[in-house]
This record gives structure tokens, C-alpha cells and sequence, in this order.
């Protein structure tokens, strides 16, 4: 009776231990749980918990507060790590209060834009002295004060388009002396005022949209000696004798620097032409040009001279973008950095004829260094840089090119806008192999001949728009291999064939726009380093990420917009893409037209489990252009999303919900909760094993033996507890395959 007992006792203390030490471990295992939670919270800060998103990358942390309906920074909180993205678009800030930022020393990009900012006052950005890249665009600031951007020391690009600034005062960049981007496109600026950049070392300028009518060189232009790119376009300019100097300095610039036109808008007699056509002699008819060219200050020294006079502008252009990072460009640009071609004639100044004799001996030579023939139809003038002419050709009712007699000398541009041809022959360029930019826009062309550009080796530039074209094939760009910029808008292109722009390996813009697309072919993009892509009103109603999508990886913009986008299981894939792309990549929203329930919703905003209920299987492999697009990162990276059943791995939560970093575990909480299944596992065995043999003993009759049957039953226990735990591991691998919440719910139920 006593053995009996004395059994009875161990066992219940046996059983009494095993629970304290199994309650030991579990609240062991939920404690730090919970403060490695609590120490993720605190790494991060509050504003990653209870505000915005956050997601680590490259030991950069991107803070996501768009869209938050944030009406004053107090509402958030600085995040607490060394070096973060701040993303605070769409929100409905109003005004910029001194010190607010003072507490965001690691910000390095800072997105204000799409906010109702009208004033910022001094002071605003103290704090932010390693800020790289700050945007204000589209909002409501009217004026840019010389000391809006004090504590900015390290900006290196600012974006502050489709404001209504119409004012910038004189020091408002005097501080930035790393600023290369500047972005003012779409302001209401009338003039810009002296010594503006005088401290600023502009690479990139974007002036268009404005009410600009001359830009002078003394104070302005002078100081604009390293741009590498420069967009003038959509101003009212002057086409007078004060334009001169501008023609003279964006004659002596790289001639790739120049995007787009500068269209004269007065005076009426020369209203829509192209300042690059338009002759000294007819900006001044009735004066002294010379008064008006651009005459450099005299230089002081050699060194002086050449860093100050805009004849040498062409060499420090050279050398800035060579070392210039392709990231860096802004994010509207219609071109995008290329090397600057080599002029064959030197513009530098030489030692026994000045520069001021110099530009005039050659533009006014008795003889051209270059035949001027000119078709009789059109006007023609001489571009002395590249020794080659400029053929206008506009609205002159031109059915054929063939018509063109004489045909033109080694010309550089050509322009055949706005007339009747309906075809193209092989046989039309076939002299023009030196031609850099072919327009060809709104005519009635539907037949292009296999191979009719293949002689045009140097064109860069190709206006196509506005015709009636159905089909693109590889034979349409034989020969094409240095094409940048392809303008295709406003056909009736239907079909693409595989292949079509293997023939241009170096295309940067692709304008597809209007037209009657309804798919693309696999890989159409393979190969290319495309910056600027318009799909804009066509016919698509999705499109794949493999073959097409994924093949963007260079892209600065994408326009999607006005197409019938089918919002099913097909674009969860184009989704994910989508929300990928950094901030102002994607021009304009992404509208669903089907089905009913998501008609006129962005697609973004759209949850994927809502577009496609079961989608946990898609894979997306998307391009991830660099967070910053700054001149250290130049290589977009890939990455792969895969879908779990609420959020994609990366990035944020369909719906915009917590962002990619929030959802990663430690791996210190992996470790603790691998460990505890494990002995959680080990006792739940042991347990079992306890009760197999207490049912044993009970089944036998001798009251000795089953007396022995307790004791050894205890020994059995013990042995288990102490070494069995090794041989059970090697019976369930498959409790390393669980995710840890799974299995340490199952040990807790045991």
C-alpha cells in the first residue's frame, strides 16, 4: 500500500513539475516575443507603428505617409532610423512652419507634392542638412524667397513644378551649391532674375510651361556653363533682337543639351517658327546684330576665360556628362543623358583670333564651307556647328519626298510636318546619312518601304505622329541602330510585331499613344533602355508583367491612362507592378472600366483580393528603380513579389496597407519560437507516452508486478526527459517547416 502511494505522490509531483516548467517556457517564449516586437517599434518609431508604412531596403528605410489625410506634421513623429526616404504626398498640408523638420536629419529624399503648400516660411527645413532630393510639385506657392531653401546645403534636385510661382527672388538658389536638377516647368514665370545661378552647378534645367520671352545672357546664361539638358519648350518667346544671344549661347551648348524647341511666338511674321531656323538677319532686320550677340566678360586669366565664356561651354558639358549618372533625370524630361557628340569644328577660342571675331568670320563667310542647296519648295539655313543644314519644309503641300529638287546637302534637320505624303520609298534618304532629326508628323503616310531609313545611321530624333499607319515590323526601323526618341502618336497602329525595335538598341522615348493597341508582343522590349513610355488611349485591358512590364527597368515615366482596363484576376500581376514604381513614374491614374463594381477606381487603389479572390499563387518580377534615382545608385535592381493572401512581399498591402517591412520577423523571435515547438513537442510526447503505460499497468492482475510496472514506468519517464528529446527530433522534421505562430499555437493547445 505504501510503494503503492509513495507512486501515486511522485507521479502527481512529476506531473505538477512538468506544467511549471511548460508555463516556464511559454511565457518565457511570449516575453520576448514581446520585446522583440517592442525593440522593432522602437528601432523604427512610432510614425512606422500608428501612421504610414515602412519598409527597409538597402539600409534605407522609406516612411509611406501618402494619401493620409495629414493636415499637420505634428501628427507624425521622425522615424528613428540613419538614413530614410519621407513620402508625404496627397496629404493636405497648407503651409511650412520653421523648425519643423528639425528632428529629420536622416531624411534624404522628402516628397511634399500634391499637398495645398502656399507658403514656407523662413526656416521650414532646418534640420534636414543631408536631404538630397526635395519635391514640391503641384501646389499652391507663388513665390520662391532667398532664404525658402536656407539649411538645404546638400540638395542636390529640387522639383517644384505646377506650382503659380511667378516670382523668384535673386538668392533663392545662392545656398545650394550642389543643386544639378531644377524643375520649374508650368509656373507662371515671366523672367528670371539676374545671377540666378550663379553658385548653382545646373546639369539639368526645365523651364517649360511658363511665360518666359527672352532669357539674356549677361547674369543668366553665362552661369550656365555645365548643363547637360535644358527644356525651353511651350514659353511665348520673343523671336526679336534680344533673342539673339539665346540663339548664339544654344549655339554654342552640346547640341544634344537642347530638348525639344524654342518656338517663336512674336512677332506675327514669325509666329511657329523655330528659333534654330530663324536667321540673325531676320530676328534684327533694321539693326546692328553684333549689339546684340553674346559677348563673354573679358577674362582675367586663361583659366578664367575658359570657364566663363560660353565658347567653352561646349568642353565643360562634355565633361559633366561623362560623369553624369542617368538616375539623375528629372522626372518629365522628353530626353534623356547621352553622350555629347563631338563637334567636327571647334568652338574654343584660339590664341590669335578672339571670340567675338571668330563666331561672326564664320557665320558671314562669302563662301559656305558647305554647298547650300535647298529644295525650292522650302527655306534652308546653314547650322555652322555640325556643318549641316536645317531644311524647313512645313505646309507646303508636299506629296511626295522625291518632289524635294534640289535635293539638300549632308542636312541635319529636316521638317515635312503638315503636308500630303502618303509614302515613303527606299530611295528618299538615301543621301541624308548625316540627317539627326526627321519630322514627318501629320501627313497621310500609311506605307513606309522595307528598309527606307536604312541609310540613316546618325538620325536620333523621328516624327511619325499623326499619320495613318496600321503595322510596326523590324523591317519599318532597319538601320536605326542610334534612334533615341520615336514619336508614333495619333496613328492607327493596330498590331506590333515581334521584334519591331531590335533595330534600335538605344531608344529612350516611345510614344505610342492614340492608337488602336489591344496587346503587345513577348519581349517587344527586350533589349532596350527605354526612359519614357506613353501607351495613352489605346485599347489595352491588361498587361502581362513577364516579357513585357518586367523588361521597363530604366523607366523614369509610364502613361497608362484613358485605356479599358479590365480590373479581374489578369491585372493583379500589372497591380503589383504598378505599386512598385517610385513616386511620379506613373503619369496620371490607372482607371478600371470593368467590371461595374470597379468602374472609374484606380487600379491601385483597388485591394488584389478583391480583383482576383484567390491569387496567393502569382508571382510578379518587377523592376525597382532606384529609391533616390541620385548618381549613386545608376543600375535599377529586380525584385520578386510573391503574393501571400492579404499583401505582396516588398511592397505595400493591397488597399495601402502596412508596408512591407512591418511584416518581417526577427530572427530572434524565429529562434525562440522554433525552440519552444520543439520542447513543447518533446513534452506533449512524453505525456502520451505516461499515459500508454499507466494504461498497461492498470490491464495487469499481480499487484507486485504492478508495482514494479510504476517504478519502471517512473524510470522510463525520467530516461525520456533527460535524453529522449533526440530521438523524437528525428521522427518529426516536419516541425521546421511550420511558419512559428502555426506551431506554437499547437503547442500551446497540446
Amino acid at each position: 500500500m505504501y510503494a503503492c502511494c509513495s507512486t501515486v505522490t511522485l507521479e502527481q509531483d512529476l506531473n505538477k513539475k512538468m506544467h511549471i516548467w511548460m508555463l516556464q517556457t511559454i511565457a518565457f517564449a511570449l516575453t520576448s516575443l514581446v520585446l522583440s516586437w517592442a525593440e522593432s517599434i522602437e528601432y523604427y518609431g512610432e510614425i512606422c507603428d500608428n501612421a504610414c508604412p515602412c519598409e527597409e531596403k538597402d539600409s534605407i528605410l522609406t516612411v509611406s505617409c501618402e494619401n493620409r489625410g495629414i493636415i499637420s506634421l505634428f501628427e507624425i513623429s521622425p522615424p528613428r532610423f540613419p538614413v530614410y526616404h519621407l513620402l508625404l504626398s496627397g496629404n493636405l498640408l497648407n503651409r511650412l512652419y520653421p523648425n519643423q523638420f528639425v528632428n529629420y536629419t536622416g531624411a534624404s529624399i522628402l516628397h511634399l507634392g500634391s499637398n495645398d503648400i502656399q507658403d514656407i516660411e523662413t526656416g521650414a527645413f532646418h534640420g534636414l542638412r543631408g536631404l538630397r532630393r526635395l519635391h514640391l510639385n503641384n501646389n499652391k506657392l507663388e513665390l520662391l524667397r532667398d532664404d525658402t531653401f536656407l539649411g538645404l546645403e546638400s540638395l542636390e534636385y529640387l522639383q517644384v513644378d505646377y506650382n503659380y510661382i511667378s516670382i523668384i527672388e535673386p538668392n533663392a538658389f545662392s545656398k545650394l551649391h550642389l543643386l544639378q536638377v531644377l524643375i520649374l516647368n508650368d509656373n507662371l514665370l515671366s523672367s528670371l532674375p539676374n545671377n540666378l545661378f550663379r553658385f548653382v552647378p545646373l546639369t539639368h534645367l526645365d523651364l517649360r510651361g511658363n511665360r518666359l520671352k527672352l532669357l539674356p545672357y549677361v547674369g543668366l546664361l553665362q552661369h550656365m556653363d555645365k548643363v547637360v539638358e535644358l527644356q525651353l519648350e511651350e514659353n511665348p518667346w520673343n523671336c526679336s533682337c534680344e533673342l539673339i544671344a539665346l540663339k548664339d549661347w544654344l549655339d554654342s551648348i552640346s547640341y544634344s543639351a537642347l530638348v525639344g524647341d524654342v518656338v517663336c511666338e512674336t512677332p506675327f511674321r514669325l509666329h511657329g517658327r523655330d528659333l534654330d531656323e530663324v536667321s540673325k538677319q531676320e530676328l534684327c532686320p533694321r539693326r546692328l546684330i553684333s549689339d546684340y550677340e553674346m559677348r563673354p566678360q573679358t577674362p582675367l586669366s586663361t583659366t578664367g576665360y575658359f570657364h566663363t565664356t560660353p565658347a567653352s561651354v561646349n568642353s565643360v558639358a562634355t565633361s559633366s556628362s561623362a560623369v553624369y549618372k542617368s538616375p539623375l533625370k528629372p522626372p518629365k524630361g522628353t530626353r534623356q543623358p547621352n553622350k555629347t557628340r563631338v563637334r567636327p569644328t571647334s568652338r574654343l577660342p584660339s590664341k590669335d583670333l578672339g571670340y567675338s571675331n571668330y563666331g561672326p568670320s564664320i557665320a558671314y563667310q562669302t563662301k559656305s564651307p558647305v554647298p547650300l542647296e535647298c529644295p525650292t519648295a522650302c527655306t534652308c539655313n546653314l547650322q555652322i556647328s555640325d556643318l549641316g543644314l536645317n531644311v524647313n519644309c512645313q505646309e507646303r503641300k508636299i506629296e511626295s519626298i522625291s518632289e524635294l529638287q534640289p535635293k539638300p546637302y549632308n542636312p541635319k534637320k529636316m521638317y515635312l510636318t503638315e503636308n500630303y505624303i502618303a509614302l515613303v520609298r527606299r530611295a528618299d534618304f538615301v543621301d541624308a546619312t548625316g540627317l539627326d532629326l526627321l519630322h514627318l508628323g501629320n501627313n497621310r503616310i500609311s506605307v513606309i518601304q522595307d528598309r527606307a531609313f536604312g541609310d540613316l545611321t546618325n538620325l536620333r530624333r523621328l516624327y511619325l505622329n499623326g499619320n495613318r499607319i496600321e503595322r510596326l515590323s523590324p523591317e519599318l526601323f532597319y538601320g536605326l541602330q542610334s534612334l533615341q526618341y520615336l514619336f508614333l502618336q495619333y496613328n492607327v497602329i493596330r498590331e506590333i510585331e515581334a521584334g519591331t525595335f531590335e533595330p534600335v538598341p538605344n531608344l529612350q522615348l516611345l510614344f505610342l499613344n492614340n492608337n488602336l493597341l489591344r496587346s503587345l508582343p513577348g519581349n517587344i522590349f527586350s533589349g532596350l533602355s527605354l526612359y519614357r513610355l506613353s501607351l495613352r488611349s489605346n485599347h489595352f485591358s491588361y498587361l502581362p508583367v513577364s516579357g513585357v512590364l518586367d523588361q521597363l527597368k530604366s523607366l523614369l515615366q509610364i502613361d497608362l491612362h484613358e485605356n479599358p482596363w479590365d480590373c479581374t484576376c489578369d491585372v493583379v500581376g500589372m497591380k503589383l507592378w504598378l505599386e512598385q514604381l517610385n513616386t511620379g513614374v506613373l503619369v496620371d491614374q490607372v482607371i478600371c472600366e470593368s467590371p461595374k463594381k470597379f468602374a472609374q477606381n484606380d487600379m491601385r487603389a483597388v485591394r488584389a483580393e478583391l480583383l482576383c479572390p484567390d491569387y496567393s499563387d502569382i508571382v510578379v518580377s518587377t523592376p525597382t528603380p532606384s529609391p533616390g534615382q541620385l548618381p549613386a545608385r545608376t543600375t535599377p535592381s529586380s525584385s520578386t513579389v510573391r503574393l501571400n493572401g492579404t499583401a505582396a512581399a516588398g511592397g505595400p498591402a493591397p488597399g495601402g496597407g502596412g508596408g512591407g517591412g512591418g511584416s518581417s520577423v526577427p530572427l530572434s523571435v524565429l529562434i525562440l519560437s522554433l525552440l519552444l515547438v520543439f520542447i513543447m513537442s518533446v513534452f506533449v510526447a512524453a505525456g502520451l507516452f505516461v499515459l500508454v503505460m499507466k494504461r498497461r499497468k492498470k490491464g495487469q492482475g499481480d499487484h507486485a508486478s504492478a508495482n514494479n510496472s510504476d517504478v519502471s514506468s517512473f524510470n522510463m519517464q525520467y530516461s525520456v526527459y533527460s535524453g529522449g528529446h533526440h530521438h523524437h527530433h528525428h521522427h518529426h522534421p516536419h516541425l521546421q517547416q511550420h511558419p512559428p505562430h502555426r506551431g506554437g499555437g499547437g503547442g500551446g493547445g497540446g
